[in-house]
């Protein structure tokens, strides 16, 4: 695993961290406590909770006491809460980030968070109270640092706040000039920056569990087969089109982490692996030959 700063804290983290999403297929804390060590084994120190499910909480609790706490990094996102129907409720006040937060540390026993990550807020819900109390969070040791997650246009305006000191943003090889410069302004603005959507879904349709064969070498191919498009994602020999996309979002370097979201611990496995590999030669070119190719006019009839 290499390890990267993570902005001004001092600290180091993961090239890729592990997003803990809520799931079915794990419905108890021992099922969660098994994938975290698998993380930790792996060289993976950075967690960023996106679930609300208590076992996830306690299952994260027991695998991070076999380790010093600070050691890990620890990342949750706040701001949507359980309501009575069950349905999730957008909540930035601040008598609800305050009850969150006593709440993860009364329960997991972790003492801190590394960071009290904010998600997706709208441009109108982050008010001067609501930020007084996120401070006072920092100040009082709760959490080390205040963070951002969104993709659309209203973080903007929270990166550009100086309030915040971590950033979690979308980022993979179709990101459009925005994103890019988004991410690029986080870490001029010295916030340590997370990205997540490294594989896109228009991709994950076609991909393939197993490598296949390069076309380069299919009988018959023309040397240029399928250039300015995204073909190579599932030609290209010993890599999955996954394993591209990782490799490529760990290139850029406004990033001090890649997200990933893992079902079983031979994934983490997997893509700790691919954290050591370099993209093979040519398909940097191919991803920029792809990212500026004409679009196809079929693609183009559909949109419209």
């Amino acid at each position: 695993m290499r390890y990267r700063p993570f902005g001004n804290s001092g600290m180091a983290v993961s090239a890729i961290s592990l997003g803990l999403a809520d799931s079915h297929t794990r419905p108890k804390a021992a099922d969660w406590e098994s994938l975290v060590y698998a993380a930790l084994e792996n060289g993976v120190n950075h967690f960023e909770v996106m679930g609300r499910q208590p076992a996830l909480a306690e299952g994260l609790a027991r695998a991070l006491q076999a380790i010093e706490r600070r050691l890990v990094c620890v990342s949750w996102r706040l701001g949507r809460t359980l309501g009575s129907a069950g349905a999730l409720v957008r909540d930035f006040s601040p008598g609800a980030l305050q009850r969150s937060v006593d709440s993860i540390l009364a329960s997991t026993g972790l003492g801190y968070l590394d960071v009290a990550l904010l998600d997706d807020p709208h441009a109108d819900e982050l008010h001067p109270p609501t930020l007084e109390t996120l401070k006072a969070m920092r100040e009082s040791g709760k959490a080390k640092m205040l963070g951002v997650a969104g993709g659309d246009d209203a973080i903007d305006a929270h990166i550009s706040t100086g309030v915040f000191d971590a950033a979690c943003l979308p980022f993979n090889l179709v990101s459009a000039w925005k994103d890019r410069h988004r991410l690029k302004s986080a870490a001029d603005n010295d916030m340590a920056v997370t990205a997540f959507d490294y594989y896109p879904d228009r991709f994950r349709t076609t991909a393939t569990a197993a490598p296949k064969s390069s076309h380069w070498g299919q009988p018959g191919a023309h040397p240029l087969s399928g250039a300015g498009t995204y073909a190579f994602l599932d030609r290209t020999q010993g890599w999955t089109g996954e394993d591209i996309c990782l490799a490529y979002a760990l290139t850029n370097p406004s990033l001090a982490t890649v997200q990933v979201i893992a079902d079983r611990p031979q994934r983490i496995e997997a893509m700790a692996a691919t954290v050591e590999r370099d993209l093979p030669p040519g398909v940097a070119a191919q991803i920029e030959m792809a990212r500026f190719a004409p679009e196809q006019p079929q693609a183009a009839r559909k949109r419209a």
